[in-house]
């Protein structure tokens, strides 16, 4: 029943978000599922966001959008499924969105706050990594990664690794290292879905910045929407954790169920996520839309790029073919298709994270 809804969510189209500052309208070319032909699915109808969406706006609607999917993975629980604790955590996901989403300590956060400031001195930023020996190192291993390391020596100064990466490439350390610090303990079965999930985010990551030409994204931003793609998973194992805590035992959450319950709620959590971190509505967008079901109905090349990039990442790592044409079809892709298969020629099949796993 559980595997009937998923089919039904994914078939739905919802009214699309747009990207935030995307002006850019679809092209009109691509086959659509006319209104009165879409599965009703109560209720599942949200307003759309108009294209200059703000972070509030995003936040609403993201909100709207969690609390749509919670009702609908309430109305197709079996009698066993609400014996269990899974009612529970999905009204606990409700209750209130700012706690939903755990908050990086105060460090992390003034850390972001300075790296996402472009003209911030070297002197600052080196002085932010000094004081903290993990980030330093991590910040050493990124700046002699081979994307960074190509034509120069091995930079063994904290001053001229952050001369060689700039003030993104500090900012993608301190997120990455971030992140990993909030990487819960929810015990028994789901750690490794959580460690299997961390792994998957961080391969993804440089894949997403080396396809970032070929769809107009900003490499090392690349990088950082690949390392938050699938951050709304780990959100949902955070608030396992939390609800295991509580309950003072292990949380009786059926495998199957947890399953449809990362699949339909981890992309607008992790836009959430974005969001209450200070990302900006457009990561929040691309994150929440990655999946590309529905398709967006606004041109957002950030949202194709992270469709490509976790494709391939799981097409290599579980042996399967590089279907470039499929996903190209399946996904409504704008970005010609002759520029994508180049982009993807040039991956390498190990493709070097640069930061600490």
């Amino acid at each position: 029943m559980l595997g009937d809804l998923f089919k039904r969510f994914r078939s739905s189209e919802r009214p699309a978000v747009a990207a935030a500052g995307a002006s850019t309208a679809r092209p009109t070319t691509a086959e659509r599922t006319p209104p009165s032909a879409v599965p009703t699915v109560a209720p599942t109808t949200l307003p759309p966001v108009p294209p200059d969406a703000d972070a509030r706006e995003m936040q609403g609607w993201l909100e709207l959008d969690v609390r749509t999917r919670v009702a609908e993975l309430h109305n197709v629980l079996s009698r066993e499924d609400r014996e269990t604790d899974a009612p529970r955590f999905l009204d606990a996901l409700l209750e209130s969105f700012d706690a939903v989403v755990r908050q990086p300590p105060l460090a992390a956060q003034r850390a972001l706050s300075v790296t996402r400031d472009t003209s911030a001195p070297t002197s600052r930023l080196v002085s932010l990594v000094e004081g903290d020996p993990g980030l330093g190192q991590a910040l050493l291993r990124y700046a002699n990664s081979a994307y960074y390391a190509t034509g120069g020596g091995r930079v063994v100064s904290l001053h001229g690794a952050v001369q060689r990466v700039g003030t993104s490439g500090v900012h993608n350390v301190v997120l990455k290292t971030m992140v990993d610090g909030l990487l819960c303990r929810p015990g028994s079965a789901y750690q490794d879905m959580v460690n299997l999930s961390w792994q998957h985010m961080v391969r993804v990551a440089p894949i997403t910045r080396g396809l970032a030409p070929a769809f107009r994204a900003v490499p090392d931003e690349a990088y950082a929407l690949g390392l938050l793609h699938d951050v709304g998973k780990l959100v949902v194992f955070d608030r396992l954790g939390e609800l295991r805590k509580t309950l003072r035992r292990d949380v009786a959450f059926p495998l199957p169920v947890i399953g449809v319950v990362l699949r339909m709620l981890h992309e607008p959590l992790g836009g959430l996520a974005a969001l209450q971190w200070g990302l900006g509505a457009g990561v929040a967008h691309a994150i929440a839309t990655h999946h590309r079901a529905p398709v967006p109905e606004m041109y957002d090349p950030r949202c194709e790029l992270l469709f490509f990039a976790e494709r391939l990442d799981l097409a290599r790592s579980r042996g399967r073919p590089v279907d470039l044409e499929r996903w190209w079809k399946d996904g409504l892709i704008v970005t010609p298709f002759d520029i994508v298969e180049r982009a993807v020629a040039n991956i390498p099949e190990d493709a070097e994270e640069g930061a600490p796993a």
